[in-house]
């Protein structure tokens, strides 16, 4: 009766138990990646978005960091393309090539715009040098020459002194994943693909076919 009473139980806690997170998979490989790699490393990633007339874009951004719940973090300029394509349709995608370890991930989600703290917050760690070219340009139109750039960071130096107050086109977005997947090479045989998927509160990840 005991036996029966633990393997029911057994049964029970595995029945309920839930898979790991995928973002714990998606920092364990950015480790290895960085573990790899010469230098600083950055979590650079390819986005995806889609303009209102249709059109899919896409760019590189830093992402500065992922979050179980609260999902990848990025920053940009509020007149860049992105941000309008992103007030149109929030969906997007991101793609990270890690090439010191032959690994993708591909993570497909919806775009939350951060609270002005949160971006406070981010902004103060950023170096003094990126806050200037990042006020300097307008990140948006024709540029002359480079020299008008330049002229407008040695305004701001003379304005700014000392701290620099975080500008309103300073914009962060969280994209929260649905969708994750692994991508590992193996040059020797097949490669080895994972597909983990949000089904309610759960994640769900199954191996399939390359």
């Amino acid at each position: 009766m005991k036996c029966l009473f633990f393997l029911l139980a057994t049964f029970t806690l595995f029945a309920f138990a839930k898979e790991p997170h995928p973002i714990t998979k998606v920092n364990e490989w950015c480790k290895e990646e960085k573990g790899q790699t010469e230098g600083r490393y950055f979590n650079l990633a390819t986005l995806a978005t889609v303009s209102p007339d249709g059109i899919p874009h896409v760019r590189i951004v830093e992402i500065a960091h992922f979050h179980k719940e609260k999902g990848a973090l990025f920053f940009t300029h509020k007149s860049s393309n992105k941000v309008a394509h992103l007030n149109f349709n929030p969906h997007a995608a991101l793609n990270l090539w890690l090439p010191k370890t032959h690994r993708q991930i591909s993570i497909e989600g919806t775009t939350v715009e951060i609270p002005r703290n949160e971006r406070e917050k981010s902004w103060n760690r950023i170096p003094r040098f990126m806050k200037l070219t990042f006020i300097a340009s307008n990140h948006t139109g024709e540029l002359e020459s480079e020299e008008i750039l330049q002229n407008r960071k040695e305004k701001l130096e003379k304005d700014f002194p000392k701290e620099i107050p975080m500008p309103d086109t300073f914009i962060g977005y969280r994209l929260v994943p649905n969708n994750i997947i692994f991508f590992a090479l193996n040059h020797r045989s097949f490669a080895h693909k994972e597909v983990a998927t949000l089904e309610k509160d759960n994640w769900v990840t199954c191996q399939v076919e390359p």
